[in-house]
């Protein structure tokens, strides 16, 4: 195995954890039986830092591992897809779009449409799983925390990674 390819896998490993950490750490209970936390700041991380793929197997094993962990048994599998497909699509977009390295407003622009479009994935996919699970109606009562968790975790990341990449500790 050759040292890069070691080093993508380390640190998915350390992403996925810091996702445990970052979901657990502050769990406000939902009406839907959910929870907000601030691990959506480190999913959109894992995208950014570890790229599409990397990215999203770090971000979905970590939020799979959290919800299991809290005793969100039943929500973990729909998390593992839903936080996978919200990290791939957070990483494709802003990876794609700062590529040649934009200026600060750019990038700022880009991390918002990433996050709004990887926001979009996970309260749509939650809303889907959860009307299975409850029905409709009661399913529509967790689109605002759902929102107001991924609003918060690009607030919270905007600052955190604009001075990652201003010390030129992430980036290519």
């Amino acid at each position: 195995m050759n040292s890069i390819k070691l080093r993508k896998l380390t640190n998915s490993g350390l992403m996925a954890a810091l996702v445990v950490v970052g979901t657990m750490a502050i769990r406000i209970p939902t009406p839907t039986k959910g929870y907000i936390h601030i691990g959506d700041s480190v999913v959109y991380l894992c995208g950014i830092i570890l790229g599409p793929l990397y990215g999203a197997v770090a971000a979905g094993l970590g939020s799979f591992l959290a919800d299991i962990l809290a005793g969100y048994v039943v929500y973990a599998p729909a998390t593992l897809v839903i936080k996978f497909l919200d990290a791939m699509l957070v990483g494709f977009i802003y990876g794609r779009f700062t590529k040649n390295n934009p200026g600060n407003l750019r990038k700022l622009a880009v991390f918002s449409l990433a996050v709004f479009w990887g926001g979009l994935i996970m309260v749509s996919g939650y809303l889907a799983f959860e009307s299975i699970l409850y029905g409709f109606p009661t399913a529509v009562l967790g689109i605002v925390p759902n929102i107001t968790q991924a609003v918060a975790g690009g607030i919270l990341l905007a600052p955190i990674l604009f001075f990652l990449e201003r010390r030129k500790l992430i980036g290519k």
